[in-house]
This record gives C-alpha cells, sequence and structure tokens, in this order.
C-alpha cells in the first residue's frame, strides 16, 4: 500500500486560511451577499425608518422628483448621522422648502409648525414648508 504524503505546509496555511474565514464570517457574508440585491442590503445596514432611513429616503426621492437636494434631520443625531450625503447631488442645489425627518418621535407642531406633512410612514416625514405671503 502506498501512503499519502500531505505537504505540512499546505496543510497549516489550509488550517489557517480556514480560521480566519470563519472567524470574519466569510461564508455568511457570501452568502447575504449573493441571497440580498443591493436595495435590501442597504435597508438591512442602514434601516428603513429608523438608524440612517435609506428605506424611507430612497422611496421619496423615487416616489418625487426634486430639483434640488434635500436636508435631512435624523431624530437620534448622536448614534446615527444624517444620509444626506448617499443622495447628495453635485449638479443639483440645497433647498429649504422641504425637510426630510428621520425617526423623528418629537411632536411635529412645536418644532416645525410652519410646514405641511406631504408623506408620513411610521416616524418618518417629509414636510414642506407653508409660504405665509
Amino acid at each position: 500500500m502506498r501512503k499519502i504524503s500531505i505537504n505540512q505546509n499546505l496543510l497549516i496555511i489550509l488550517i489557517i486560511v480556514l480560521f480566519i474565514s470563519v472567524s470574519n464570517n466569510y461564508f455568511l457574508n457570501s452568502y447575504i451577499l449573493l441571497k440580498n440585491n443591493y436595495h435590501k442590503r442597504m435597508i438591512l445596514n442602514h434601516g428603513y425608518c429608523e438608524k440612517e432611513g435609506y428605506g424611507f429616503v430612497k422611496l421619496i426621492l423615487d416616489k418625487y422628483e426634486f430639483r434640488h437636494n434635500i436636508n435631512s434631520i435624523n431624530g437620534n443625531p448622536s448614534t446615527y448621522p444624517s444620509i444626506g450625503g448617499l443622495f447628495y447631488d453635485n449638479n443639483k442645489t440645497q433647498s429649504d422648502d422641504y425637510l426630510l425627518l428621520i425617526d423623528y418621535q418629537n411632536d411635529l407642531s412645536e418644532k416645525f409648525k410652519n410646514y405641511l406633512v406631504i408623506e408620513q410612514v411610521q416616524n418618518c416625514y417629509l414636510i414642506k414648508k407653508i409660504k405665509n405671503d
């Protein structure tokens, strides 16, 4: 009978690569990447109407066509930053007429009494400034 000889260096490298792959969740991350499309992965990471509110902002920008970039305010700014950087367009100017409120828990009538609610999903709002003539 012939003995199968395995190169020890190759075996050690294989064990190290397997250990690093498992410890960094390579197999799980590969599965998630292959299973979900880009939009679903962004909502998983950035939230729909929580965290940064990617899903709500994407819904609003797909539904309405704005000529300007819209400011957004996160209801929990100490934990999550504004999502505006993902949707900013250099070719557009900034507008103060519309405002996106993400995961806003406070009463709107206090701070935003000169605004009209255009769209609301859970605690996310698209509001428009009322023009006083």
